[in-house]
């Protein structure tokens, strides 16, 4: 056996099956792991088919050993390759280590060779598994179909014989049909079977205990074969083609969450018999209006209706709403805001029509509040909100800023100011909560009064004025393509964000080597005394603080002040 393994002989998968086991073991326990490359600098073992392996036929002893009299049937044989590679150390490895290392190789060589053995079992006469489109593998006790998508890359059909028992399936991701049968599988509560081509729901009308039900990313028109499903609690059918829906049929008593955004929806009626509904997704559809005529949704919490074609919205049905989105709409007011009192969320970003008219008395109670993109003038806030904690006005054509801010916002963390016409921040003084600040793309002179405004704000750990005449030559141009894109609702977004502030940064490195010697000790300095002013700082104009550079900017600034002193010592 060890002269075998020695010579490189490759061992079929029947011939691996009746050698002696302890032969076997000893061989793993030279190994880390099924996907690590011996230090002898072999190949990591594969599984692959001996009909794919070229020997040199002049050298017998690179065959392959078959294990079996059968060589001549048209099964497929697989085999295996080992490398023999001797021990780290004249100990060897830990007992332990090598019985980790041995009950691994044992679950996926097992797992493996069982589902080439079913798959050979299933099609003996194919010779071409990367061809086939379609195979049944129900019945076949199968533990694990690990690498399936390795021997069968085009399958596009696949049968597993799901018994029906199952409460819980996702088959996202595949080829489904509206006509995809699910009558033997009457037990189901949960089902995902999105990103398919399922262009009608009427098959799942025998499902009566489907509690969840996920079909994004479909060729849906209508939501035929969900109305009698009186047990749904969770419904997703985002993006399809659904053009109208009508809830006064549906059965839904128990629904609390429906996502309907990304469809085609220009009628949606019926939705006040929803009496159980707690959050309801209709972004980016068609809807010319969202009525509940004199009915109320006492439950209702979350009400997303961004991107469509709203001129007028009546929310006072909907007393104990948390989160209202509206963006990229063309509503003018909001009818009844004033009942929302327990409203913390409110975004009504990108109005288009004549612009937006909102009363500081009707959202006087809000957390946080989006109005970026819609004109305001500088005295917009008009009584104090002592709640907002986040206040968004970017793109809002601000000259100025209204009087007293910090009598009007008392307890305001994050302030959002990027690209406005301001020249003058004096009216920022007071702000002492403040923890993020971004003027981006204004029109501030001079850094000298940013710096006296922040040293009034002790508790600034990200601020960003970029684009502005007083730092421009320190950045790169910050280019935005489509500034309403650029502020949307960003809780989706984080990973994105994540990923432009870490390319920024690469930017920036290369920039900043690059600057002339003047240029590049006025962007130290400039950063150095926002890092003064704010100790907790950091993040400074897209680019995060590091020590390294606190320490130099510390050491350049008290270099100048040094020779500031010197020179009014020499003068005097």
């Amino acid at each position: 056996m060890d002269a075998l393994e020695d010579s490189g002989w490759s061992l079929s998968f029947f011939a691996l099956r009746a050698l002696s086991p302890f032969a076997f073991i000893s061989d793993l326990d030279e190994d880390d792991s099924p996907s690590k490359v011996s230090s002898s600098g072999g190949r990591p073992e594969v599984l692959q088919p001996l009909s794919a392996r070229r020997h040199p036929t002049s050298n017998s002893s690179n065959n392959a050993v078959a294990g079996s009299s059968k060589d001549s049937s048209p099964r497929r044989v697989f085999s295996r390759t080992y490398s023999h590679r001797p021990s780290a150390s004249p100990g060897g490895r830990s007992f332990a280590k090598a019985n980790n290392t041995f009950l691994t190789e044992c679950s996926f060589g097992v797992a493996h060779d069982r589902l080439v053995e079913v798959i050979t079992d299933v099609q003996p006469f194919e010779p071409h598994w990367d061809e086939l489109s379609s195979i049944d593998l129900s019945n076949a006790k199968l533990e694990s179909v690990a690498r399936l998508k390795e021997f069968l890359p085009r399958l596009d059909a696949l049968s597993f014989g799901i018994p029906g028992t199952v409460r819980t399936l996702s088959v996202a991701n595949n080829c489904l049909t509206g006509i995809t049968s699910y009558s033997h599988l009457l037990n189901l509560e949960s089902l995902d079977i999105s990103h398919n081509e399922v262009e009608s729901l009427r098959q799942l009308e025998c499902l009566r205990h489907l509690r969840e039900l996920k079909a994004d990313a479909n060729k849906l028109t209508t939501i035929d074969g969900l109305q009698r499903m009186d047990g749904l609690v969770k419904l997703s059918l985002q993006g399809n083609q659904i053009r109208a829906v009508d809830f006064s049929s549906c059965r839904w008593k128990r629904l609390e969450m429906l996502n309907i955004s990304h469809n085609r929806v220009d009628t949606m009626e019926g939705l006040s018999s929803l009496q159980a509904l707690i959050a309801l997704n209709a972004d980016v559809n068609c809807l010319s209006e969202v009525s509940l005529g004199n009915n109320t949704m006492a439950r209702l919490r979350i009400l997303r209706v961004s991107g469509n074609r709203l001129r007028h919205l009546d929310v006072g049905g909907l007393a104990n709403l948390r989160t209202l989105y509206a963006d990229n709409n063309w509503l003018g007011e909001l009818t009844k805001v004033d009942r929302l009192t327990k409203l913390e969320n409110l975004s009504l970003r990108n109005q288009s029509g004549r612009g937006l008219r909102l009363l500081t008395r009707d959202v006087r109670d809000v957390k946080r509040l989006y109005l970026s993109g819609n004109p305001l003038k500088c005295d917009f806030l008009e009584e104090p909100c002592y709640n907002l904690v986040y206040l968004e006005l970017a793109a809002c054509r601000l000259t100025g800023l209204p009087k007293g801010m910090a009598r009007l916002l008392p307890n305001l963390r994050v302030l959002n100011l990027n690209y406005n016409f301001l020249e003058d921040v004096r009216g920022l003084e007071g702000l002492t909560r403040l923890q993020k600040l971004t003027i981006i793309g204004s029109r501030v002179k001079n850094s000298k009064p940013l710096i006296r405004l922040l040293e009034h704000m002790p508790d600034v750990e990200m601020v960003d004025f970029r684009m502005n005449p007083c730092t421009l030559g320190w950045y790169l141009p910050l280019l935005v393509k489509d500034v309403p894109g650029a502020l949307q609702p960003s809780e989706q977004q984080g990973g994105k964000e994540r990923m432009a502030q870490q390319g920024w940064a690469e930017l920036d490195s290369k920039f900043r080597r690059d600057l002339p010697d003047g240029a590049y000790i006025g962007r130290l300095a400039y950063r150095g005394l926002i890092m003064r002013a704010c100790p907790r700082v950091r993040m400074v104009d897209g680019v995060g603080v590091s020590e390294k550079e606190r320490r130099k900017a510390q050491s350049l600034l008290e270099g100048i002040l040094g020779r500031t002193e010197e020179k009014r010592i020499v003068v005097n």
